[in-house]
């Protein structure tokens, strides 16, 4: 006979089962250290695995509920892959003789977001090499990508440097739910004293004392005005910081908001006070590489296909915008775009966008594809966070079976049309070129763009550990402004709830856990439902 134990027992987890390994936190734009436990492709704990920063938040510790979901009933998951990829260059073919034979230009249109630095440069040298493909942002930001200053923190909040300051402000922007990490360096410095911070922006709860200053943008104004009863707090501080999001660089008057604060003496680039916390993982990346536009009503115009990378249909603001008015211009005039199969395709491994497509459905695409991507510890991927430091992932679970790499996706597209001939090519193909099956060369290949080196080997792009940011102390042009109007009203107004609030990743709308914690949490504390 064996030992007599509980039928329950036989259903609990054993620790000794589990397989320990590292991760990074795609929740928010700093990529902390998780140390995640798993068996049988399956996560069932995440814990803080830095030592300088031992917390995580809730979110960040429940949110792989919602990676594992099951589709296998969806018939988007038995996808051909041979065929898709030979529809899609036909498809280019042809579009391109109609442009050749018609004069008119018919554009396939990529739309990403949240991408890593890998398929975020395969999918620029597409565009390079190929006058029919246009890259376009999902969201807007009005953000000036010169310098690493302009869209990153800086080094100005370290522990060392914070403690030099006794004055920071925060411009519309909600640390405890955006970065926790910089919410905990702040609570630090807080709770030793001699540390003022104020706040412009939605009255949130940051789990330590701060003054509200209002939420309007006529509070920036007379600031800068010097008739604001803070002005005398910033002329007698010592290293005032400035701390605001990307979220704010969504407004149209977001450009001249530097200037404003330079006349305020608040911002000064030789004091390097200037501080932009990203909205996800990605963003530092991508305005690393280059400026890409975000999409706008004009790409809708004339475009035979749009893909969409990575994007949440429902949770992006600007895409619906834009096929919103992109229908009612249908209904009001003819466009050329109608007689055409146009095609739309879906390369994520988030399924919530068919309940949004179902409704365009005949009017702005009439052929979709959904392509499987695998999930986010699926691949090897490298990021670089908020503060210009790299981070990688690594190949831990093996879930989807039919699914590919988004690398793979878009470099299998990048060799089709490679071999090719277009008869409106304009650029020369021979230009910039990659031709290489292994990722690891093409690694090596990604440090020419995004650091310098002394020595390139295979270990070249593992080395580096941190972007340095340069900095400009004296901006001076001939050029005249374009003058921006200034719109006085209020700014984002934040809804404080952490578990499902407005992330741009897809897994906490998915995980049941946090649904239900946010419930609870809005039930308790608020009476809004």
């Amino acid at each position: 006979m064996g030992a007599l134990t509980l039928k329950v027992f036989s259903n609990e987890l054993r620790e000794w089962e589990l397989i320990e390994a590292e991760a990074i936190d795609p929740t928010n734009s700093f990529g902390v250290s998780l140390r995640l436990s798993l068996r049988e492709n399956q996560i069932y704990l995440a814990e803080p695995n830095d030592p300088e920063t031992p917390w995580i938040t809730d979110k960040a510790r429940l949110f792989f509920d919602g990676m594992f979901i099951d589709k296998s009933n969806n018939k988007d998951n038995t996808i051909l892959w041979e065929s898709f990829f030979k529809n899609f260059c036909e498809q280019l073919y042809f579009i391109d003789y109609l442009n050749f034979k018609k004069k008119t230009v018919f554009s396939l249109v990529f739309i990403f977001e949240n991408l890593s630095l890998e398929v975020l440069n395969i999918l620029y040298l597409l565009k390079q090499n190929n006058s029919l493909i246009k890259v376009r942002q999902a969201e807007i930001y009005n953000v000036n990508n010169d310098l690493e200053i302009n869209y990153q923190l800086n080094d100005s909040l370290n522990s060392s440097c914070l403690t030099k300051s006794n004055l920071a402000l925060l411009l519309n922007t909600n640390s405890r739910f955006e970065g926790y990490v910089l919410n905990l360096s702040l609570r630090q410095r807080i709770f030793r004293g001699d540390f003022k911070l104020l706040s412009i922006g939605s009255m949130l709860n940051l789990t330590f004392p701060i003054e509200d200053l209002g939420s309007n943008f006529n509070v920036i104004r007379s600031i800068a005005e010097g008739t604001h009863f803070t002005c005398q707090s910033f002329k007698t501080s010592n290293n005032p910081l400035l701390i605001t999001n990307t979220e704010f660089f969504k407004r149209k008057d977001s450009k001249i908001f530097f200037n404003v604060l330079q006349k305020a003496n608040i911002f000064k680039t030789n004091n390097n006070n200037l501080n932009i916390l990203s909205h996800s993982l990605s963003f530092v990346g991508t305005n690393s590489l280059t400026k890409f536009l975000p999409l706008a009503s004009e790409d809708l115009k004339n475009f035979f296909g749009f893909y969409f990378i990575n994007v949440s249909l429902k949770a992006s603001s600007n895409v619906k915008h834009c096929i919103q008015l992109h229908l009612l211009k249908l209904l009001s005039q003819n466009n050329p775009t109608q007689n055409i199969q146009n095609f739309f395709v879906n390369q994520s491994s988030d399924f919530n966008n068919m309940d949004f497509l179902n409704k365009f459905r005949g009017k702005v695409y009439k052929n979709y594809y959904h392509l499987p991507s695998n999930l986010f510890l699926e691949d090897s991927e490298t990021f670089i966070n908020t503060e210009g430091v790299i981070k990688r992932t690594t190949k831990l679970i093996s879930y989807k079976k039919n699914a590919k790499s988004n690398w793979q996706i878009i470099r299998k597209i990048y060799f089709k049309t490679k071999l090719a001939i277009f008869f409106n090519q304009k650029k020369d193909n021979d230009i910039i070129n990659f031709d290489s099956i292994n990722i690891f060369n093409f690694k090596n290949y990604l440090m020419l763009h995004f650091y310098a080196t002394q020595t390139f080997t295979n270990f070249s792009f593992y080395l580096t550990k941190q972007n340095l940011p340069y900095f400009k102390f004296k901006l001076k042009s001939d050029i005249k402004k374009t003058k921006t109007k200034i719109f006085f009203t209020k700014l984002k107004n934040w809804l404080d709830d952490f578990f499902t609030g407005n992330g741009k990743d897809f897994f906490s709308y998915n995980s049941s856990v946090l649904m239900n914690c946010s419930k609870i949490s809005r039930m308790s504390s608020t009476n809004f439902f």
